[in-house]
């Protein structure tokens, strides 16, 4: 798979995380869509890993909902249809929204720091205009808040969402006008935390939410 670029460090994160997070980038960047195959062979060759440390990380891909066995395929890119879509949106907004409020009450002040740094670093991708850079500094902004509110329980439930999530946010934000809606809530969600305008905060975030539900649900319904 030329597409898929080669970086793998043999020193800091494990091989196996290593893998993982190059194969959940590359679906998240779109160099593998919905449906293809993931052909053992051609991604040892490419990642220059061995068999057994691929398996691993394929399968915790497969945990995570992103992968699925195709009987007479193999594994290959999950495909979410309307109804996938639909559910994941819904817990999302019921989870994310309480994380943003739990956040207020719980994050410490380095916490909200990484938070102010992770806004400006969304902010200046946004300028940039580089989706793949935008996708990774909106992912940040969704981490920090998960990471400080407070709930280790919710944190693990929204975080495999939000692996999922990761095959959804190149739609919605692809979508003409979608990206300057979602700078604009985002900056209003963070206003609204940094006045600890709880109930602000959750009203901003469903709002948020839906917006982006209902953006997605168009685009796959026109069948983009």
């Amino acid at each position: 798979m030329s597409n898929l670029p080669i970086n793998i460090v043999r020193v800091a994160a494990p091989l196996r995380q290593q893998v993982i997070d190059l194969l959940r980038a590359a679906i998240a960047d779109g160099r593998y869509s919905p449906g293809d195959r993931l052909v053992e062979r051609e991604l040892c060759e490419t990642l220059q890993v061995s068999r057994p440390i691929l398996r691993e990380a394929l399968r915790q891909l497969e945990a995570e909902g992103l992968v699925h066995n195709v009987p007479q395929r193999g594994l290959e890119v999950v495909t979410l249809t309307a109804e996938d879509v639909r559910q994941i949106y819904q817990v999302r907004g019921a989870l994310e929204s309480l994380a943003a409020a739990e956040f207020i009450a719980q994050a410490s002040p380095e916490q909200w720091a990484i938070l102010a740094d992770a806004m400006a670093a969304f902010e200046a991708a946004a300028v940039e205009g580089v989706p793949s850079r935008i996708r990774t500094a909106k992912t940040m902004v969704y981490d920090t808040l998960i990471a400080g509110c407070g709930n280790p329980t919710m944190a693990q439930i929204l975080k495999a969402l939000h692996n999922r999530i990761q095959l959804l946010r190149g739609v919605s934000l692809a979508e003409p006008g979608r990206l300057p809606n979602t700078i604009r809530e985002i900056r209003e969600i963070y206003e609204a935390m940094t006045a600890r305008d709880t109930a602000r905060t959750r009203q901003l975030y469903d709002e948020h939410i839906a917006s982006a539900a209902r953006v997605t649900m168009q685009a796959l319904t026109a069948g983009r």
